[in-house]
């Protein structure tokens, strides 16, 4: 019960403050943990209860009872033993109440954190992903820089994809992590979860075994996680198997299911850590043969993402220096003979059809954002890609710009000080601007970008940027570029 003072038993006082009482410190509720934890805290209510009556009925007998004084004494006694325990009883249940409170507020701060935590790493990143894009466009650059320049954007982008774990981790504690399904294509998403892995891979001297069935293999999935799934599950085997190994990627259909398995030849997972390898921020011990790399979310992405697309992934490991293999059952949409069709499909996956470039445009680009270096990596990025920049650094300053010189593209960010991007873009459709509006936000939410569309904004962009994301908003018609 909250704000209630409940006396504590000498293990209590011995919990740290500021932590809730009975949770480790560093311990994450998953949903699971935090309904078994309120069905006990009924349980015992409910015992209590029925203790309550059973001592009630007891005590109001008593009088009525026609006993010897000896005996009148020892149920007194017992009487005042069982109100005593009836107190504690009570004191318990307060206990546990407060305990359920506590760890539930411990378990919403931590969640905030996170969110707020991938929030403020996405700011820094955006310039400095950006500063290595325009650094790789350096003209005659020498062989140092192009190695540098390699360096940077390998270790930028393993920056990039541990926040977007963050991210997915709030998003799993709070129950917002959602598929957006479409037909998916089996071929398509191994080449597309293989192509995410190969810099890793490339960089170990290892290899992956594809074994495919014959036939084309469809999915009702979201293809963006599904190739997060596979890609999580490659990396995750070259990390802990050693340089110059081979990774085994398989699928074989078993009935109306599609059964994928990625093993390796690496360290092996000890029996008595396999029941938690998938569950949030869990990670084997690391050793001398480790690398201390990750955040002990990828695999619990990869439970998460199977479970909502209506299958299920296991674990197998012999032991220790015996490797792992982890076995993924997805439900099949349909197959397809083995024609020139599914062959034509799969090259497809492989070697994008080509497809002409549309013509350049120069356009007249407002940048609204109040961090200096994201103004400045993105205009000089965006000029040495021919176009007309300027740069606003609040709300108000960008509505005047643009009403002394009208934009056809303006990139706002939506966490602006005073004037939120938000006000900005009503002010500007409310003033009847014809500018297509492209919000720029560290946040990835579904709220977010509703609320974005809503005060008018055409495209949503998360912080740091993909480069090719913009370039295309700023050289297709509004109706083509994907939000």
């Amino acid at each position: 019960m909250q704000g209630s003072e409940v006396p504590s038993s000498p293990e209590d006082r011995s919990q740290p403050s500021g932590e809730p009482l009975g949770v480790p410190a560093g311990d994450v509720l998953t949903p699971q943990t935090r309904a078994k934890m309120s069905a006990l805290v009924v349980d015992v209510n409910d015992e209590i209860d029925q203790l309550r009556q059973n001592l009630q009925k007891v005590l109001s007998d008593a009088p009525s009872l026609d006993l010897p004084q000896a005996n009148n004494q020892v149920l007194e006694s017992l009487a005042s033993s069982l109100r005593q325990a009836n107190e504690h009883l009570v004191i318990a249940s307060l206990d546990a109440s407060a305990r359920e409170t506590k760890t539930a507020e411990a378990h919403r701060k931590q969640t905030l954190f996170l969110s707020m935590l991938a929030h403020e790493l996405r700011n820094p990143l955006a310039p400095i992903i950006m500063s290595v894009e325009l650094l790789k466009r350096v003209p005659d650059a020498s062989p140092m820089l192009q190695r540098l320049q390699g360096i940077l954007a390998r270790q930028t982008g393993h920056l990039n994809r541990l926040v977007d774990d963050l991210m997915d981790a709030t998003r799993i504690n709070t129950g917002r992590f959602r598929v957006l399904k479409s037909r998916v294509l089996l071929s398509q998403l191994l080449s597309q979860a293989i192509e995410t892995s190969q810099p890793v891979l490339d960089a170990r001297h290892q290899l992956v075994d594809l074994v495919l069935p014959g036939d084309a293999v469809w999915f009702d999935g979201d293809f963006i996680r599904l190739s997060q799934l596979l890609s999580n599950l490659i990396l995750n085997a070259s990390k802990f198997s050693p340089e110059a190994t081979t990774i085994h990627v398989g699928a074989r259909l078993v009935d109306e299911y599609l059964v994928m398995s990625v093993r390796d030849e690496g360290i092996g997972i000890a029996p008595e850590l396999q029941p938690f390898v998938f569950d949030l921020f869990v990670q084997g011990p690391v050793g001398e043969r480790l690398l201390a790399s990750g955040l002990g979310i990828g695999l619990s992405l990869v439970r998460t993402i199977a479970q909502l697309h209506g299958g299920s992934v296991h674990v197998l490991s012999p032991g220790i220096d015996r490797g792992s293999e982890f076995v993924i059952t997805l439900p099949v949409v349909a197959t397809t003979h083995h024609d020139d069709e599914s062959d034509a499909t799969a090259a497809h996956s492989r070697h994008p059809p080509h497809r002409p470039a549309p013509s350049f445009q120069a356009r007249r680009v407002l940048l609204i954002d109040d961090n200096d270096d994201i103004n400045h990596t993105l205009g000089e990025f965006l000029m040495k890609a021919g176009h007309e920049v300027a740069c606003a650094h609040d709300g108000p300053e960008g509505l005047q710009r643009d009403r002394a010189n009208p934009h056809e593209v303006i990139c706002c960010d939506i966490g602006l000080p005073g004037m939120s991007g938000l006000e900005v873009a009503r002010q500007l459709r409310a003033g009847h601007s014809t500018a297509r509006l492209v919000a720029i936000s560290a946040y990835d939410q579904p709220e977010h970008r509703e609320q974005a569309f809503l005060a008018g904004f055409d495209h949503y962009l998360v912080k740091p940027v993909a480069p090719p994301a913009l370039l295309a908003l700023l050289g297709l018609p509004g109706n083509e570029a994907a939000r």
